[in-house]
């Protein structure tokens, strides 16, 4: 009898021994995805900062005016949604309360950017759309996205413990490839709004000393837009037109009506001056978007050959998943579309269709292959 009851404890106790190792397991696997799911969402506000802008200006060049409008209101609701989920907790969005305080720390600096340039991307929501407004958001964008980025990188390497370091890596970098493909349709449009163009038009006109203080900002920060042909003929131009303006004050007459008919030729001068010093400013901007917009592309195709063949440099294996393996190939037949207008800056009219059509599926398909990386941690 004794012996049967040894049995009965030795069966009771082996139970409650399995019962806790499986337990303990499915506590770990929880906590596994949850970290997968935590670093896909702060992956997606990078995307997102993204989209706002990327909406913005196709409000402000009048393109499906109400349809980005309406989504520019919920990317809003989204993004801040999911920035108070990360630090404070979000059952809906299964995300855990951040308890590391460097993390803390970081979203708050991001929490503190967001409310600048949620201030902004408001108005336009609204269909306030001013160019100071456009000029700000053109501004805080990559501050934001860059700051964002570093929460993410924080909660990658805090992941060590529940995640492979590499599937931690390869769920931030296809995560990073969501944000690129709305950068780059956001910096088709920042080409095609001539944003800047006109930044410093109040400023160039108030004193003549001005125009020497922008014109060598031009020609010190931007050397290699200078070499451009069209550039160095306008800023010749700009140059004898300087010239000629102090001529005009060094031989001005004090008398009344020498100091009237030397500040009708300054205010010409003046005029021509702005003009040739605007054009030149909106030939610099495309420039460097331009190169923007080329540099995004390519790291977006870098990053979607390294996700499927593996890349040492970024520390991905590749992809041997078959499902994920075709939905990268779907990713890799919209870029090859996509490619062209990117690598040629197609801000046409044809070209900006074709962008905007390809853009969301191209996110959608994307997204769908950062889902699948974050599900194969189950």
């Amino acid at each position: 009898m004794k012996k049967i009851f040894s049995i009965i404890a030795i069966g009771i106790a082996i139970g409650v021994f399995l019962s806790t190792v499986i337990e303990a397991n499915e506590i770990r696997i929880n906590k596994k995805h949850q970290m997968g799911t935590v670093i896909n969402l702060a992956g997606k506000q990078r995307m997102l900062t993204q989209k706002m802008s990327k909406e913005a200006l196709l409000i402000a060049k009048n393109i499906n005016t109400e349809k980005n409008k309406k989504s520019l209101k919920e990317t809003i609701a989204l993004f801040d949604k999911t920035l108070i989920g990360l630090r404070d907790g979000d059952q809906s969005l299964n995300l855990p309360k951040t308890e590391e305080k460097e993390i803390i720390r970081q979203i708050d600096k991001v929490s503190k950017l967001w409310r600048s340039f949620k201030s902004h991307i408001e108005k336009i929501a609204m269909g306030q759309i001013e160019k100071a407004t456009l000029e700000a958001i053109d501004k805080e964008n990559l501050p934001l996205l860059k700051n964002m980025n570093i929460v993410v990188g924080m909660y990658e390497e805090s992941a060590g413990a529940e995640i492979d370091p590499q599937m931690a890596q390869t769920i931030n970098l296809a995560g990073r490839q969501r944000m690129l493909t709305q950068k780059m349709t956001k910096e088709l449009l920042l080409i095609a709004n001539s944003l800047k163009s006109s930044a410093n038009e109040e400023s160039l006109k108030s004193t003549g000393e001005l125009f020497k203080d922008t014109l060598t900002d031009l020609m010190t920060n931007n050397k290699e837009a200078m070499q451009d042909p069209n550039i160095s003929k306008r800023l010749v131009t700009v140059q004898n037109l300087w010239t000629e303006y102090q001529n005009v004050i060094a031989n001005t007459d004090l008398s009344e009506a020498g100091q009237k008919a030397s500040k009708v030729k300054q205010d010409i001068i003046s005029q021509k001056m702005t003009e040739e010093l605007l054009q030149i400013a909106n030939l610099v901007d495309t420039k460097t978007y331009t190169k923007n917009l080329q540099k995004t592309g390519n790291l977006f195709e870098e990053t979607l050959k390294a996700l499927i063949e593996g890349d040492a440099d970024l520390g991905l294996l590749g992809t041997k998943d078959k499902n994920i393996l075709d939905q990268l190939t779907e990713v890799q037949n919209l870029w090859s579309e996509y490619r062209q207008i990117i690598a040629n800056a197609d801000v046409s009219e044809s070209g900006l269709k074709k962008a905007i059509e390809i853009n969301m599926p191209l996110l959608h398909s994307m997204n769908k292959v950062v889902k699948m990386y974050e599900e194969s941690l189950r």
